[in-house]
């Protein structure tokens, strides 16, 4: 497996995930605490997935930033819901063979999509970046986005690369709780960021995905360095996990499934998440569900994603409970056709 330490060094001298042909090379199959990978994908044309998908998460309000390739489609999304109001507005873009849609083989590297009603602009700098979106019409009113995002030296983050059946694989980085600044224009309304409060979270994908996929995700981030990451599906079967917990900004690394469950087949009812080992034992309560559908000939990922508040209790690594109340977060469902 992978070992923990982060590499500074430039991504084209990086491991790369792949060769040349495009097959995953097996020693990287594992976890680690830092990204350290090129996620170049050469080969697989048409199986392809490229993704960069940012949540915000405020006491106030919500930001949901989506980037993909699908190699004959790019796609861009915007999502914002008002906690306080209940008002959600969304807008999708969609672009033939993903022009205008720079995607990166790294997580810390800057991108953007180009569309002129939606642009979603990532600029790296060191230790931080900025978040830069601007859609002249989403729900009727123009959308201006500036945030700063910083990246704290000590934060690990959940980086894992899984194969699938046959030639696929994915590999992920998954990195939550980034403290976030900066403000938010939705027509005549302006929102800002809580200091101390509000958090953002990227989750980088790049895979050769089986035609039928599925999977379910959890997160959470909470002031103190408190958060979690959780997720199935994807992994079933290949002995590894994407769950993780995080104390005061230190990553422990869960190995064992936490089960993720809708307590009823109501579209806002509570989840379980819990683990057998006890170490998670949370309730979510959801405010708004969104549900996203891009479309293109058969082809399909079907999205629902719940944002909304985690309580209950984790277990320290010292053994200790340590208590989340009212933690902001989201869960996702995806089953896709593609």
């Amino acid at each position: 497996p992978m070992n923990s330490q982060a590499i500074a060094v430039p991504p084209a001298l990086l491991p790369r995930l792949c060769d040349s042909r495009g097959q995953l090379d097996p020693q990287h199959i594992g976890w680690s605490r830092r990204p350290q990978l090129n996620c170049a994908l050469p080969g697989n044309l048409g199986r392809r997935k490229r993704w960069n998908h940012w949540c915000i998460t405020t006491p106030q309000w919500t930001l949901s930033l989506t980037q993909a390739d699908l190699d004959y489609v790019g796609y861009g999304a915007a999502y914002f819901l008002d906690l306080q109001t209940g008002q959600a507005v969304a807008h999708t873009q969609m672009r033939p063979f993903a022009r205008g849609c720079r995607l990166p083989d790294t997580p810390l590297q800057s991108h953007a999509f180009e569309h002129p009603q939606l642009q979603i602009r990532i600029d790296e700098q060191p230790g931080r970046l900025r978040l830069n979106c601007v859609a002249p019409s989403i729900g009727g009113h123009p959308l201006h986005v500036e945030l700063e995002i910083i990246r704290p030296r000590h934060l690990d983050s959940v980086n894992l690369v899984v194969p699938f059946a046959g030639k696929g694989f994915h590999a992920c980085s998954r990195q939550i709780g980034l403290p976030c600044t900066g403000n938010l224009q939705l027509g005549d309304n302006s929102y800002s960021c809580e200091s101390g409060h509000s958090f953002a979270a990227l989750d980088f994908g790049r895979g050769v995905w089986p035609f039928n996929s599925h999977w379910t995700r959890a997160a959470f981030a909470a002031p103190g360095g408190i958060a979690g990451n959780f997720g199935d599906g994807w992994t079933d079967h290949s002995g590894l996990s994407e769950n993780a917990l995080w104390f005061g900004g230190e990553l422990l690394h869960l190995p064992h499934p936490v089960h993720i469950k809708a307590s009823t087949g109501d579209e806002l009812s509570n989840w379980r998440l819990s683990s057998a080992d006890g170490r998670v034992a949370l309730t979510f309560s959801p405010h708004k569900q969104h549900r996203a559908n891009p479309q293109v000939g058969p082809l399909q990922a079907n999205t629902q994603q719940w944002f909304g508040r985690f309580d209950g209790a984790l277990r320290a690594p010292s053994g200790e409970s340590v208590p989340v109340n009212g933690a902001l977060g989201w869960i996702g469902s995806t089953v896709a056709r593609w």
